[in-house]
C-alpha cells in the first residue's frame, strides 16, 4: 500500500511540474528579458517559432511551419509554398530588431495606432506576441512607431517598418517550374517555330523520340539551365492571367516519372507589364501560378531543336568520370586500364602501374575519347558487323554504369560506330575511330624523341632549304650563306628533342598520313656523330599534324606549332632594328607624305623593338610599291638604316632593307609606333585600304 501511495505522489508531482513548466514557457523569463532589454521582442525562441502573421492594406499574410526543421508554408492570402530564404530573412529581422528610441509619456493619439499601418502576431510555442505598427516617426529617417502587446510604444527602425509593410508576394515561392529534371519521364516544348520533346531513356539520360537517338547531356543541361532561370521576378494580378496568355508563345509540358503526380503545364504569354525584360508565365498544372519570368530563359528554350539535342558522342561520360576503359578487337592485344590514385593501373596487356609521364598517354586517350564527335548520327536497327569494341565504366550519382561502343570496318576516310545503349550509328573520322581500337601505341608516353644528346646540326627541307651547324658558338646558318641566324631555331630543337606529341595515332603508316618522300622533313645531327634522326610532317590532323620518325613505324599527331617552326626561315628577325642608343634621328613617310613623328624617346624605343615576325622570302628585298618608308640615322656616322614596307593585310606589312636580301613580315602595330598622328598611324596599319 505504501508503495502505491509513493507512486501516486510522484505521478501527481510530475503533473504539477509539467503544468508549471508549460505555464512558464507561456511567459517571458527574467533571463530572457534582461538579455533582450533593447530588442523589439522581449524573448525569441527560434526553435519554437511556428507562426508569423502580418496584416496591412487589406491583406493578411500567414506563414506557418509544424516544427523547427520543417519547411515554411503560406496559408493566407494564398495556400502555397514559400521562398524559404525570404521567410528566414523575415524571421532574422524580427529576432534582431532593436528599439531605436524610447518615447516619453504623452498623448498617443498622434502615433497612428488608431489606424495602424500594419498589425500581426508572432507565435513561438506557448508564447505569443502581438504588435501594431503606427505612423512614421520624424527621426530617425524612415523609422516608425511600434507597440508590442500592451507595452509602451517606442520607435522602431526603418528596416523593420519596411519589412512589416512588405507585400505577401515577397515571400512567395519564386520557382515557376514544378518538377526537377530528375523527376521527369518526358519533357516537351511547343511553339510556333517548332519545339522539341525528350523522353527518359534510363535513370541518367533521355532520348529524342522524333529522331530515335539519345539526347546529349551537355545540350540538355542548357535546357535544364533555362528552366532553372525561369524564376518569378514579379507576380501579376491573377485576374489578368487569361488576357496575358490569350495568345501563347510557348507551351511547356512536364510528365513526372511518378504516375501518381499530375502533369506540369506552363504557358508563356506576352511581355510582363512593367517588366520589359520578362514575359508572363502561367503555370496551369499541377498548381496555378502567374509570374513574370526572364525572357532570356524562354529564348534559350525556343532556340533548341531536335537535331541540336542529338548526342554526337560515343559515351555520355566526361573523361574525369571514367574509372575503367577496355579496348578489344583488331590486330593488337586487348587493353584494359583502371584509375589508381593520380595515375592508372594497366591490367592488360601488361599488369603494371602507370604514373607520371608514363600515364600521360592514358590520360590524353580518355580526353580524346570524350571529345570525339560524330559527323552524322542515325538510328540503328540494321545488323552491324563489329571488328572491335570499347567499354567504359564510370561512377555517377553514387552508382556504377557501363557503356559500350562497337567499331565497324576500318579503311576509309570515315568509320561507323555503334553506340550499344541506343543502337545508334555514329559516323566518325578514321582518326577518331582508331582511338577505340587497341594498338601497341595506345598507352605510349607522349615524349617525341626524348633525346639527351646535344644537337649540332639541323637540316630543314620544308620549303626554303636550310642548314644550321653548331661549331661551338650555337647553331648558325650555313645554307643559305650570308645571313645572320635567328635564335628562335632553339625552339624547334627543343620541341623535337624534349617536346611531346598530342597523341600516337597509328602503329604504322598505311599511306594515308601524307608522309611520303615530299613531306616536310627535319634532320637532327648530334655531337656524338652517331645516327642522326629525321622527323617528317604530313597531312593536317585533328588538332595538329601527322608525323613520324624515319626508321620507326609509328605515326603521331604533333602540335601544328611544331610544324610551323619546321617551315620557318631562320634569318634573324632583328635585321630591321637599330639599338636605341645608336639612333640619331628618324624620318617616316606614309604614301609619300612626311608623317608626324612620335617623341624622341618613343622613336628610339620603336627602333629598338623593330623586330619582324618572320622572314618570308630570301634572295630579294623587293616589297613592291612601298606604303611606308622609314630612315633611321645612326649616331656614329655610319650608313642609315632604310626600311621600306608595303601593306600585306589588315594586320601586317611586308618590309625589307637594302642591307639584307630578304623580305620580312612585320606587325602593323610595330610600324605604327614611329608615328604619333592617329590618321598617320591608321595609314601605317591599313595603307592598302586607304590607297586609291
Amino acid at each position: 500500500m505504501r508503495r502505491h501511495v509513493t507512486t501516486i505522489v510522484l505521478f501527481v508531482a510530475a503533473i504539477v511540474l509539467g503544468v508549471y513548466f508549460w505555464r512558464d514557457r507561456a511567459s517571458v523569463s527574467e533571463g530572457e528579458r534582461r538579455s533582450r532589454e533593447n530588442n523589439v521582442f522581449p524573448a525569441w525562441r527560434r526553435e519554437e517559432l511556428s507562426r508569423i502573421e502580418i496584416a496591412h492594406e487589406g491583406e493578411a499574410l500567414v506563414l506557418v511551419r509544424e516544427k523547427a526543421d520543417a519547411a515554411w508554408r503560406m496559408t493566407s492570402p494564398r495556400n502555397e509554398r514559400v521562398d524559404q530564404q525570404a521567410v528566414e530573412r523575415l524571421a532574422t529581422t524580427l529576432e534582431f530588431a532593436t528599439r531605436v528610441r524610447k518615447l516619453g509619456s504623452g498623448d498617443e493619439s498622434a502615433l497612428g495606432f488608431a489606424a495602424p499601418r500594419a498589425s500581426g502576431a508572432v507565435t513561438m510555442g506557448a508564447l505569443s506576441f502581438r504588435f501594431v505598427l503606427g505612423g512614421v516617426s520624424p527621426r530617425p529617417d524612415g523609422s516608425a512607431y511600434l507597440r508590442i502587446d500592451d507595452g509602451d510604444p517606442f520607435v522602431a527602425s526603418k528596416e523593420l517598418a519596411e519589412t512589416l509593410l512588405a507585400p505577401s508576394d515577397t515571400y512567395r515561392d519564386r520557382s515557376v517550374v514544378p518538377y526537377l529534371s530528375l523527376e521527369l519521364a518526358r519533357f516537351e516544348v511547343v511553339h510556333a517555330g517548332g519545339g522539341f520533346m525528350v523522353r527518359r531513356h534510363d535513370e541518367r539520360s533521355f532520348d529524342v523520340p522524333d529522331l530515335g537517338v539519345l539526347a546529349s547531356r551537355t545540350a540538355l543541361d542548357k535546357a535544364w539551365s533555362a528552366l532553372a532561370e525561369m524564376r518569378a521576378e514579379a507576380f501579376p494580378k491573377d485576374s489578368d492571367a487569361d488576357r496575358l496568355t490569350a495568345s501563347p508563345r510557348m507551351t511547356i509540358r512536364m510528365h513526372p516519372k511518378d504516375a501518381a503526380k499530375p502533369m506540369g503545364e506552363l504557358v508563356v504569354g506576352e511581355a510582363c507589364p512593367g517588366h520589359p525584360d520578362d514575359v508572363v508565365v502561367l503555370r496551369k498544372m499541377p498548381t496555378r501560378v502567374l509570374a513574370c519570368a526572364p525572357k532570356g530563359a524562354i529564348e534559350q528554350l525556343a532556340a533548341i531543336t531536335p537535331d541540336w539535342l542529338v548526342d554526337r558522342r560515343p559515351f555520355s561520360f566526361r573523361h574525369d568520370e571514367i574509372e575503367e576503359l577496355r579496348l578489344e578487337g583488331g590486330d593488337a592485344k586487348p587493353i584494359e586500364i583502371a584509375r589508381k590514385g593520380t595515375g592508372f593501373h594497366e591490367r592488360e596487356p601488361v599488369d603494371r602501374d602507370r604514373v607520371g609521364p608514363d600515364a600521360e598517354g592514358a590520360s590524353e586517350l580518355l580526353v580524346a575519347i570524350e571529345r570525339t564527335e560524330a559527323l552524322e548520327v542515325k538510328p540503328g536497327g540494321k545488323p552491324f558487323t563489329a571488328i572491335a569494341k570499347a567499354r567504359v565504366r564510370a561512377s555517377s550519382s553514387g552508382a556504377e554504369h557501363e557503356e559500350t561502343v562497337e567499331v565497324g570496318t576500318l579503311g576509309g576516310e570515315t568509320v561507323e560506330l555503334r553506340r550499344v545503349r541506343d543502337d545508334a550509328r555514329l559516323t566518325v573520322s578514321a582518326a577518331a575511330a582508331r582511338r577505340f581500337v587497341p594498338r601497341e601505341t595506345t598507352l605510349r608516353p607522349l615524349a617525341l624523341l626524348n633525346e639527351t644528346r646535344r644537337v649540332t646540326r639541323v637540316v630543314l627541307r620544308c620549303g626554303e632549304p636550310q642548314e644550321l651547324v653548331d661549331a661551338g658558338e650555337g647553331l648558325r646558318l650555313v645554307e643559305p650563306r650570308g645571313y645572320e641566324t635567328d635564335g628562335s631555331v632553339s625552339q624547334l630543337v627543343d620541341g623535337l628533342v624534349r617536346g611531346k606529341v598530342l597523341a600516337w595515332t597509328a602503329d604504322r603508316d598505311d599511306g594515308t598520313f601524307g608522309l611520303g618522300p615530299d613531306a616536310c622533313r627535319v634532320v637532327l645531327g648530334f655531337a656524338d656523330g652517331n645516327t642522326p634522326v629525321t622527323v617528317s610532317f604530313g597531312k593536317p590532323a585533328e588538332g595538329g599534324v601527322y608525323g613520324n620518325v624515319d626508321g620507326r613505324p609509328e605515326v603521331f599527331v604533333a602540335p601544328s606549332a611544331l610544324e610551323e617552326l619546321a617551315k620557318r626561315i631562320y634569318v634573324s628577325r632583328a635585321a630591321l632594328r637599330v639599338a636605341p642608343e645608336q639612333v640619331a634621328s628618324v624620318a617616316v613617310t606614309v604614301k609619300g607624305q612626311p608623317a608626324a613623328l612620335a617623341p624622341s624617346a618613343q622613336l628610339r624605343e620603336a627602333a629598338g623593338s623593330f623586330y619582324a615576325e618572320r622572314a618570308v622570302k630570301l634572295g630579294t628585298n623587293d616589297v613592291g610599291a612601298a606604303d611606308v618608308e622609314i630612315v633611321i640615322t645612326v649616331a656614329d656616322g655610319g650608313a642609315p638604316k632604310r626600311v621600306s614596307c608595303a601593306t600585306s593585310d589588315d594586320t601586317s606589312l611586308r618590309c625589307a632593307t637594302p642591307d639584307v636580301r630578304a623580305v620580312f613580315e612585320v606587325k602593323a602595330s610595330t610600324v605604327a609606333r614611329f608615328v604619333v598622328s592617329p590618321r598617320d598611324a591608321r595609314d601605317a596599319r591599313d595603307a592598302a585600304v586607304d590607297a586609291e
